[in-house]
């Protein structure tokens, strides 16, 4: 199912309030949005454009459709999100 700006919108403030709560990320994202794949990295370990960033994160979109997960930039594309901390 594609993603709408509705939805990051809804999951920027997500992880806003999970971080500031300390509670657990991705398990947290899983239990909101469980339509959507989850992925937590470092900011470090990633090497393209992020879809949106802010000072304690980005956002990188994936798109599963195919056999192997690939980064995409095109909201209708992305059924899955990769949040990168910043260190």
């Amino acid at each position: 199912m594609p993603m709408n700006e509705t939805q990051i919108t809804a999951i920027e403030a997500s992880i806003k309030a999970l971080m500031a709560t300390g509670n657990p990320l991705v398990p947290g994202l899983r239990s909101m949005f469980p339509d959507i794949t989850f992925v937590r990295c470092s900011a470090g370990d990633m090497d393209a454009t992020p879809y949106c960033t802010n000072d304690k994160y980005q956002l990188y979109l994936m798109d599963r459709s195919e056999t192997c997960i690939r980064l995409t930039d095109r909201l209708e594309c992305a059924d899955g999100v990769i949040v990168a901390e910043v260190d």
